[in-house]
């Protein structure tokens, strides 16, 4: 191997592969042993080609449930007949942009407009290779073989591994492209294609070299987080499929304890993954089963606490997601679907008894939901508070949390509302991973519903450190649930400002009520807001409305949704108290805007967002109804009253029809007058 990467390809020369990685001791393999103590090299390829022709078990690999197949790779709609003539004809498609490449693909191209560097990376993630095995696999048109055999002497002549760089370090050998091409797009097109006439016994050849590099590389230069498990994942794999190699067991073993190990580390006794992301509990749970899957296929143990651990983080799945049965898209999350998602289709096989898992994956049409409502995680720190499992109910998720491992945004004590089978309360959301405003938006508390002082945000990651022992440390956070109310508290306290300067403690109440005799179910929003200085302070309230429009008059502001339903947000009168929709805005700085599902440059859309402005000085209360009403109906609700003093609990909500409904926040209960 050489230090860096090199355009003639890999300079792994026979003898080193054979004398130094495969185990000619195996039966069966008693005259490539003679070969290669002969030096006869030639002879030794053959007879290992052959050897690999014969010992393929693709009628186990293939035993594997298919796999989500991940990055924007293919054209939303496009059919995999579609799928696999573009990419014969080398137009390929990375993180949702396309390019034409001629005559040959260059793996280090970037034709994005601002140099986005995943572009780069997530192409040589090589799924195309796995659409032309499927082809093949269906076919038996050889021009799939012929195209996959074209893609992989293209990249390994131009993209060689490189010794001993970091795990990050080369666009082509990051360690986790490693671990996802071995765990996905390689098997598969290896097991698929191998008896093709274009997988000659060069090809084989160079294919194993490549292997054992990316067993190396994956061994010593792997790195942590979900980025480790995708790496045990791809380790394993070969561990499992190359028994010819002298370190295959080792390297299962390895894997295997790695992954026992991550268990306590990455999971919360909650079982969220510590990323805090929706996304990446995903990609978490996704390695671990494809590991467990692949060995019992190939008749493997798995370690047993693996099996455990995964069916608390897949109830976490089932207990965050949304009436119409989507995650949120919290952190660099994303709105997946449960039912369709490939943890949860795996779940239902592997826990067979889970009736809420079956419940979610069929939609409601069999098993059970959940038996609580409302479901607190105590130690990731979503509060997940709804009136009841059917698609209409009435859903808020409400985050006062950590900082997470990674992929974090800057969104203490953000809240979302699902009602009546809409979103109506959401957030800037994710975006790519690249240096746009977009980008810098969506990390920012400017995309979130809390609150920002002196037109600053938080700024939890400029001192924040991850300790290990953070994974076993509750949440502080203050919750109670009943059959009428939920109430949780959290608070942020670490300051605002590029250097978290900005000393104010912000504490969020939010009060649901989810069964009271005059008003159908809405949330109360308490924020106090307390500084460590006597200066005058400036205070902006924001909340983003998943709506076509909305408008604001005085301490109310409502959404438009003509043909559905809607969001009605009135606040206290308090002190100079002002209100605005912003939507869309660029300057002086973006607010107003929400992404799209699809994870792409250039993806995302304007959202009429509320923000409340203040200026005070000392400590303040604000108090907020969060009123969510289905089609055709009216928020019930005409004044909010409630004190600007932080000591004071009561609360005051007049109704249209001349009744109030005066609310304690201590004792979370009502009267009426």
């Amino acid at each position: 191997m050489v230090n860096k990467e090199h355009r003639f390809g890999s300079l792994v020369s026979d003898h080193e592969f054979f004398t130094r990685s495969i185990d000619t001791s195996l039966p069966g393999l008693e005259n490539l042993k003679k070969a290669v103590e002969n030096e006869n090299f030639g002879n030794a390829r053959s007879l290992f080609a052959e050897h690999v022709r014969k010992s393929l078990r693709p009628e186990l690999y293939f035993r594997i449930p298919p796999h989500e197949m991940q990055n924007q790779f293919f054209v939303p709609g496009e059919t995999i007949e579609e799928m696999g003539e573009r990419i014969l004809s080398l137009k390929l498609i990375s993180c949702g942009t396309p390019h034409q490449f001629s005559g040959k693909v260059d793996w280090s191209a970037n034709p994005t407009f601002n140099e986005y560097k995943e572009w780069t990376w997530q192409l040589n993630r090589h799924w195309e290779w796995e659409v032309l095995a499927k082809r093949y696999r269906e076919t038996g048109a050889e021009k799939y073989a012929e195209g996959l055999v074209n893609l992989f002497t293209g990249w390994v002549r131009q993209v060689v591994a490189p010794e001993n760089a970091p795990g990050y370090s080369t666009y082509g050998w990051r360690t986790i492209e490693c671990g996802l091409r071995m765990g996905n797009a390689w098997p598969y097109a290896l097991h698929a294609c191998y008896r093709s006439s274009h997988f000659t016994d060069d090809v084989l050849i160079d294919w194993y070299k490549s292997l054992w590099e990316h067993a190396l590389r994956l061994r010593h230069q792997h790195r942590e987080g979900n980025w480790l498990l995708m790496e045990m994942n791809g380790l394993s794999h070969i561990g499992v499929l190359c028994p010819e190699f002298k370190e295959a067991e080792n390297w299962r073993h390895y894997a295997q304890e790695k992954l026992i190990q991550e268990l306590n580390k990455q999971l919360y006794p909650d079982g969220f993954q510590y990323e805090l992301s929706t996304n990446y509990h995903e990609v978490v749970l996704n390695n671990y089963f494809q590991v467990v899957q692949l060995y019992q296929a190939y008749g493997f143990t798995i370690a047993p606490e693996i099996v455990s651990a995964l069916e608390n983080a897949c109830s976490a799945h089932v207990k965050l997601m949304m009436p119409d049965g989507l995650l949120p898209d919290v952190n660099d999350g994303r709105w997946l679907n449960v039912s369709a998602s490939s943890s949860m289709i795996e779940a239902i096989r592997r826990y067979p008894n889970r009736q809420d898992f079956l419940w979610a994956y069929t939609d409601g049409q069999e098993g059970k939901p959940p038996v609580e409502t409302s479901i607190p995680f105590p130690y990731s720190g979503y509060y997940v508070m709804r009136n009841g499992w059917d698609r209409q109910a009435v859903w808020a998720m409400f985050d006062a949390g950590p900082f997470g491992k990674a992929h974090q945004h800057e969104d203490k004590l953000n809240l979302l509302i699902h009602a009546y089978g809409k979103l109506l309360l959401t957030e800037g959301g994710n975006y790519a991973y690249d240096d746009s405003e977009m980008r810098r938006y969506v990390l920012s508390t400017r995309s979130h519903n809390t609150v920002r002082v002196d037109g600053s945000d938080q700024n939890r990651r400029i001192a924040y450190r991850w300790k290990e022992e953070d994974i076993r440390l509750p949440a502080d956070t203050e919750w109670r649930t009943s059959e009428a109310f939920d109430f949780v508290q959290g608070t942020y306290d670490e300051g605002y400002g590029a250097q978290a300067q900005i000393k104010v403690a912000h504490s969020r109440s939010v009060l649901f009520l989810k069964n009271h005799p005059l008003v159908s179910p809405c949330f109360l929003v308490i924020d106090r807001l307390t500084p460590q200085d006597e200066e005058s302070h400036s205070y902006e309230f924001l909340w983003h409305l998943n709506s076509e429009s909305a408008v604001v008059y005085g301490e109310t502001s409502f959404t438009l949704n003509e043909d559905g339903p809607n969001l009605t947000v009135i606040t206290n009168r308090t002190g100079n108290l002002t209100g605005k929709i912003v939507q869309g805005q660029t300057e002086p700085e973006w607010q107003g805007w929400k992404n799209t599902p699809v994870f792409a440059q250039g993806e995302y859309g304007p959202a009429p967002t509320v923000v409340y402005e203040l200026t005070a000085a000392g400590p303040i209360r604000t108090v907020t109804l969060l009123f969510p009403t289905n089609t055709g109906e009216r928020c019930p609700v005409k004044v909010l009253e409630a004190s600007g003093d932080v000591h004071d609990r009561q609360i005051r909500l007049g109704l249209i029809d001349g009744q109030s409904i005066v609310i304690d926040e201590n004792e979370q209960t009502s009267s009426l007058s």
